[in-house]
């Protein structure tokens, strides 16, 4: 096999809203200083890969998150794309959770799930396929080419669904069993791609290394609960 490239998704720091439990959606808000100290040590468990190219949600939770963890990549460019936004939630962003949704007339105004994994298919497709598309060995000597991608819990557990139940990505079988553990904050999920020998033909192959790790963050305090996805887990 040959090891062609490492995404490392990250979800973005902690902000007030998350410690309270607001909804959050499409709102622009701040790291706290929690989300900063993650952030922080974040950057330093990610201080030895070599970093290809950045890609992060255009909200400023993410974006500087990103930054920081790019303090130590300061050749890597960073794309802010809004397609990596968090669920937008409509009438329900800036409200405190928990929120039962039965019966509710703002359910109609929060982005479909339909509309939401559409999303993602369509920005993995335009961002990450190229770029594994040409990492070949010839072309980058035999290096592996490395990707960080910054965003949010409900995109990032949409995506790698997706990913899973597509049944071209091998991960760990709990996965399928038990569903997606919880994201916290400035946790890192890892998907590989290596090249593989089939017959007489070679192709892609995907396998998910981490999913929510936060070991990184070695104690530090993390929301488990997220008020974003609560309400579709209910």
């Amino acid at each position: 096999m040959t090891l062609l490239a490492r995404v490392y998704v990250v979800r973005h720091g902690e902000t007030d809203s998350n410690r309270n439990r607001i909804i959050q959606g499409q709102l622009d808000t701040e790291l706290n200083a929690t989300g900063l100290a993650q952030a922080a040590i974040t950057a330093e468990a990610l201080k030895s890969v070599s970093f290809d190219k950045a890609f992060t949600s255009d909200l400023q939770r993410a974006s500087r998150t990103a930054e920081r963890i790019l303090q130590y990549h300061t050749g890597t460019e960073l794309v802010k794309d809004s397609a990596l936004r968090e669920r937008f939630m409509g009438e329900l962003q800036g409200k405190k959770g928990p929120i039962d949704m039965e019966g509710r007339s703002e359910l109609s105004s929060i982005e479909t799930d339909e509309a939401l994994v559409e999303r993602c298919i369509t920005w993995y497709n335009r961002v990450i396929i190229p770029h594994i598309s040409v990492a070949k060995p010839d072309v980058l000597g035999g290096q592996c080419r490395n990707l960080l991608v910054l965003s949010h819990g409900a995109f990032i557990a949409t995506l790698f669904s997706i990913m899973i139940y597509s049944n071209h990505v091998t991960h760990p079988a709990e996965f399928k069993l038990r569903g997606l553990p919880s994201l916290g904050n400035t946790s890192i999920s890892v998907v590989e791609y290596r090249i593989v020998q089939r017959g007489k033909h070679r192709e892609v192959e995907a396998n998910i290394l981490k999913y929510g790790d936060i070991s990184h963050l070695r104690g530090l305090r993390v929301m488990e609960e997220n008020a974003d996805v609560e309400i579709y887990q209910s």
